[in-house]
Order: C-alpha cells, then sequence, then structure tokens
C-alpha cells in the first residue's frame, strides 16, 4: 500500500480504457449475448473479493505490526532492525470491494432512469455492498490516514483519473454516513415507487455470510460504527460517546452473539490464499500468561510444539544409545515425569502440571538479539545442538516453541506429526475448507466494555459486558476452530498421553474467575484488562491488535497483568511506527501533485525512519497515549 497512489492511477486508467472498450463493445457484439452484469452476481463477487488478511498482507504489514505489537516474534529473534519497514505493503484489498460496489451504484443509478421499481428492487443489495467497503476502508486508512475515496474509482462513469484525497477526518464522515444509510434501508420493511410496494431481490445462498438476512446485515453496520468510535475517543471524546450510545440504541441492533458473527467461507473448494506466510513464534510473556490463566485461545491462536511423549522418549533413548546427544530444553524438562527402568533407561511417565495440551504452548522473548543472550540458549539454539537429535542412524528437528496457528490462516495445509528420527513420517493431508472471523460479538461487547468504563451512558454494566466479550470471544474462535479442523482440535497422535485442543465444558467459566478476567472497579486497571482482552481478540487480525495497542497505550509499562517490555536490554528507547511510510511518487506519475499535497497537509514526509513515523502521526491518532503509557481517561 505505499505504492497504493500508484495502483489508484493505474487502474483509473484500465476502468477509463474498460470504459472505451464497453462503447466499442454496444456497436460490435452479438445482440443475443447477456451485456448487462447481475447485480446479484456483483455484490456476490465483492463479497468474494473481501480477504483483508491475505497472503500479502501478512507477508508485509501484519508480519510488522505483529513484531511491533509484542504478539509474534521471529524464529531467530528480534532483530534491531525490526522497526523498520522500506518495503513495499500488502494492506488492506479496498480496490477489490469498490470497484464492485461503485459498478452495482452505477447499474441501480441507471435504472432509477429506465426502469425505477426494479432499481428500488436493489437497495438491500446496494446497501450492503457499502457496507463491504467501508469495512475495508477503515482498515485501509488505519496507517495511511487521507486517501482518495469519494472520488476514487469513479473514473468509468465520468469521474476523474486524478481523484482527490479525503482527510481521514472527512473519511470518517464518510464512513459513518455510509454505514447510517445503510442502516437506514436494511432495516426497511416496504419500499414503494408511485404507490406501488416493491419487493426486494432475494441473494440467498449469493450472500454466503448472512443469506441475504438484511436484518443481520444491519447489526453489522450498526456495529462497525463502534470500531469508528473507538479511533475517534482520544481526538473527540463527546463525539464518539454520541456514536457508541446511538448504536446502543439503535433499533438494528448489534452483534452481540456469536450467531451473528461475520464469518466469511467462499466455497467448498477454496482452503484460503495459495501461499503460506512466515509468521512467527509466539511473544513468551503472552503465551505463559495464558497458559497461567489456562485461556483456551492460546490453544486456537497458537501451535503445539513438537515435544509430545514420543518425542521426548526419542530425547531420552538417543542419550542413552550416545551421551553426546543433546539434553531436553530445560523449560520442557522440567515438566516431565519419568522413571529409569532395570536398564538405566529414561522411560516417560507423564507430564507434571498443567498437563497436556497447555505444556506444549511455549514463546520466545522480544528482546533484541535475545538469540545472542546466553540465558535464552534454549530457545534459540544458536549453535543447532538442542532441537535436534539422532537415533538408529536418522536425524530430525524439532520446534520447541509455539508458531501462531496457521490452521486459522488457511486450510488444507498439510503436517507431519513429530515423532521420533526412526520413525517414517505420518502426514495429516485432509482436505480442510477454510473459515475467516472477519467481525465478532466479542469486539462489539469489549468496545461496550471499555465505553462504559471511560464514560458512556450505555445500558448495561462494564462487567457484564466485559465478561460478555470473553466469553463470546472463546467460544467464537473456538467454533472458527472447529470449523477449520485446525491440528489437534479432535484428533490426535499420541494416544496415550496427548490432549485435544477442542474446547470443553467448564473451561470458559474456569476462565471468567481468573483475577485478571475480572473486574474490581479500579478504573485504571479495569480499562487495562478489557484493552488486553481485545489485543486477545485480534490475536488473528494484527492490524486491529496494533490500533487498540496504539490508542489504548496498553499493554502497558511496568503492569502487573501484562507488561509492555523493553525491545531493549537497557531499557532504552526504541521508537514504533504508528504509521506506514510513503515512496517518493514517480514524476510522471498523473497522482504526484496530490500525493504530495496530501503529505503536506497531513505534516508527512517521504521516509521510513521509525523516529519519524512514530511522531508523525494519522489525524485520529495525535492524541493517543503513547506506547506503554496505558489509556487516557
Amino acid at each position: 500500500m505505499k505504492f497504493r497512489y500508484i495502483i489508484a492511477s493505474f487502474l483509473c486508467g484500465a476502468l477509463f480504457l474498460n470504459s472505451c472498450m464497453d462503447k466499442f463493445a454496444d456497436i460490435n457484439s452479438d445482440p443475443s449475448v447477456v451485456q448487462k452484469a447481475d447485480v446479484r452476481f456483483l455484490f456476490t463477487q465483492e463479497l468474494s473479493n473481501l480477504r483483508p488478511y491475505d497472503y500479502w498482507a501478512w507477508f508485509y504489514d501484519y508480519k510488522n505490526m505483529s513484531r511491533w505489537g509484542q504478539m509474534l516474534v521471529p524464529g531467530g529473534s528480534n532483530s534491531a532492525e525490526i522497526n523498520l519497514i522500506n518495503e513495499r505493503s500488502g494492506g488492506s484489498n479496498i480496490k477489490d470491494a469498490i470497484v464492485l460496489a461503485r459498478e452495482i451504484e452505477h447499474i441501480t443509478s441507471e435504472l432509477e432512469k429506465s426502469d425505477p421499481i426494479t432499481a428500488a428492487s436493489y437497495q438491500h443489495i446496494l446497501a450492503m455492498s457499502k457496507v463491504i467497503v467501508t469495512y475495508t476502508a477503515i482498515q485501509n486508512t488505519d496507517m495511511y490516514g487521507s486517501m482518495p475515496y469519494s472520488e476514487a474509482y469513479r473514473v468509468r462513469y465520468g469521474g476523474t483519473l486524478t481523484p482527490k484525497y479525503d482527510t481521514q477526518e472527512q473519511l470518517f464522515d464518510l464512513y459513518l454516513k455510509d454505514l447510517e444509510n445503510a442502516i437506514e434501508i436494511l432495516t426497511k420493511d416496504k419500499f414503494e415507487v408511485d404507490g406501488q410496494a416493491v419487493t426486494q431481490i432475494a441473494l440467498g445462498g449469493q450472500d454466503f455470510v448472512y443469506q441475504g438476512d438484511a436484518k443481520k446485515w444491519a447489526k453489522f453496520a450498526n456495529s462497525l460504527r463502534l470500531r469508528v468510535a473507538a479511533r475517534l475517543y482520544n481526538h473527540d471524546k463527546a463525539r464518539a460517546f454520541a456514536i457508541v450510545e446511538d448504536v446502543a440504541k439503535s433499533p438494528a441492533g448489534m452483534i452481540t452473539e456469536i450467531a451473528d458473527n461475520f464469518i466469511h467461507n467462499v466455497g467448498n473448494e477454496w482452503y484460503g490464499p495459495n501461499e503460506i506466510p512466515q509468521t512467527g513464534r509466539g511473544n513468551k510473556t503472552m503465551i505463559d500468561f495464558m497458559v497461567e490463566n489456562k485461556d483456551p485461545r492460546v490453544r486456537f491462536f497458537f501451535r503445539k510444539n513438537d515435544y509430545n511423549s514420543k518425542v521426548v522418549q526419542a530425547y531420552f533413548d538417543a542419550q542413552a544409545a550416545d551421551e553426546k546427544q543433546p539434553d531436553l530444553p530445560s523449560y520442557i524438562a522440567e515438566k516431565v515425569e519419568f522413571e529409569v527402568d532395570e536398564d538405566g533407561r529414561k522411560v516417560f511417565k507423564g507430564w507434571k502440571a498443567p498437563g497436556e495440551p497447555w505444556v506444549r504452548y511455549h514463546g520466545l522473548p522480544v528482546t533484541i538479539n535475545a538469540d545472542q543472550d546466553k540465558k535464552w540458549v534454549d530457545y534459540f539454539d544458536p549453535e543447532n545442538k538442542i532441537f535436534k537429535i539422532t537415533l538408529n542412524g536418522k536425524e530430525k528437528t524439532y520446534a520447541a516453541t509455539s508458531n501462531f496457528q496457521l490452521d486459522m490462516y488457511k486450510g488444507n495445509i498439510n503436517f507431519t506429526y513429530p515423532d521420533a528420527p526412526d520413525v517414517g513420517a505420518v502426514t495429516d493431508e485432509q482436505p480442510r475448507v477454510f473459515y475467516s472471523l472477519y467481525f465478532s460479538a466479542a469486539e462489539v461487547n469489549l468496545y461496550l466494555a471499555e465505553f462504559k468504563l471511560l464514560g458512556a451512558n450505555l445500558p448495561g454494566s462494564a462487567a457484564d459486558y466485559f465478561k460478555k466479550g470473553i466469553e463470546t470471544s472463546v467460544n467464537g474462535w473456538n467454533e472458527i476452530a472447529k470449523k477449520n479442523n485446525i491440528r489437534y482440535y479432535e484428533r490426535i497422535y499420541d494416544q496415550e498421553f496427548e490432549e485435544p485442543i477442542k474446547l470443553l465444558d467448564g473451561e470458559v467459566e474456569a476462565l471468567l474467575a481468573q483475577p485478571a478476567y475480572q473486574l474490581t472497579g479500579d478504573k485504571l486497571k479495569d480499562l487495562e484488562k478489557v484493552y488486553i482482552q481485545q489485543r486477545f481478540n485480534f490475536i488473528v487480525h494484527p492490524d486491529q491488535m496494533y490500533v487498540t495497542m496504539r490508542r489504548s497505550g496498553v499493554p502497558m509499562k511496568n503492569s502487573d497483568i501484562l507488561p509492555f517490555e523493553n525491545f531493549t536490554t537497557d531499557g532504552s528507547d526504541y521508537p514504533l511506527p504508528r504509521r506506514f511510510s510513503y515512496l517518493d511518487p514517480s514524476p510522471t506519475d498523473k497522482m504526484r501533485p496530490i500525493v504530495l499535497e496530501a503529505l503536506k497537509e497531513q505534516g508527512f514526509n517521504i521516509g521510513f525512519q521509525p523516529e519519524m513515523l512514530n511522531t508523525e502521526r494519522v489525524w485520529y491518532d495525535k492524541n493517543a497515549p503513547q506506547f506503554g503509557e496505558g489509556p487516557k481517561l
């Protein structure tokens, strides 16, 4: 998206070319061939194109934000350059949605002139298509600020090749207006044209998220307003409160139950992105916190490590055969129960508390160059002497820490179960369709908890919203894990000592009993807990996680719950970008003067220096706390 102004210009030109081709086609085509696109099919394609967490986003933007957000760590540890972003960006796929939404808008507008009854029958679809665009547009502006929007992708319909940059303030006004208009249309039961009743075109299965249920789309649009309000709070507290209070009392309702979650699956033969990104391992402090509290989501967001009982026994056997073979990593060995048989051989007998599956989750420290620190040698194995063993002439390397759970990113990933080096590979190649959770009841409930604590006039209590937020987060992500049939969800490999990772009866109730998962009346600490839960809920959505961290100042330095950690060993300041960078537009780019003026208006300079990207903030971020400072009350 650093090149998005170039891409926008290119696409506008492409659309202009398409316009010429369309005119040519009007006089040079077989009259039996359908020339006008079906609005229903355009909507389905727009919905299908909605993939905000695809490969390119993870390859660039989300990889960076996950590291800055202290969620993931590269397998070789963080380097001193993790705050540099001098490569092009992946970003939002707004263009894939907005082009089709513009076409739907154009078709209905033209029909209003020639066939107003048919045009009126498309009003629900038109409103739904604009909600999709708004969803992607919010994501697009978060890290860039101003962008072409109101005039973008209209050249085919008589618009300009050089669309203006709307300011972020203008963008949020446009987003709210579009969402409010969509809600009004989607909650409307009767449509009339010249006194004649008009029935809305039914989508049914062509809407594979809500099956054409306009009321659910209205809930989604209304709930999405909370995402806007959360971003506005530090800039305009009164307006944010007004939005939240209006959302809560709107007859459209909100997504507060997982039955209304926005779950995206384009069909039985789509397995997700074609490529798999290198994401990283979980942050040790965060994983330790989740394991200590027995938060089931750690099992859905991160993989078990490779050290099942079979691998542990292989280590024992390798050492018995050759004392030069490595010991188990210390943090794994301390959880192993074993006995020594009459031949002096160690035999695995079980796991110490907290037992399987919890003992299989370990993270890496976020400290820069931790792989060069001797105290972390068991976590990084810099000399390649700990994670690799040889047994009966066969060699194998194992992962001792927990990778991001890629089955929540893509289906149909083949997986070889960990076993001793001399055991033939057992691979899980079962096809898996792929489901993505793009917007959830947990997000809504946790926003409501946040704003109640901040002082908004809402009908429920912060404690009730908070509890509901955790419940819907755990249950919602468990549903996605089940739908995606992630590894170990129900099927296990180590039949004697392994446990599946599916959600068990009573786990949510036990989680809610933990002190860190309860509000106590201490406003600052309660807000911290809410923001921590928002972060957890967004682990699969690094952009939302990072925006939450940026606007809240949580995790907090010196927290006794889940602290913001120093990236440097000496505690010195390490600046993190608060926006993404721009490159200098080409002198031949028609958008160049517009881009440069938009940057000047925002106070942005071209470049990627972390100090600059930390101080030059997008409009709604200007009054937000610095990373680690905690929320502004």
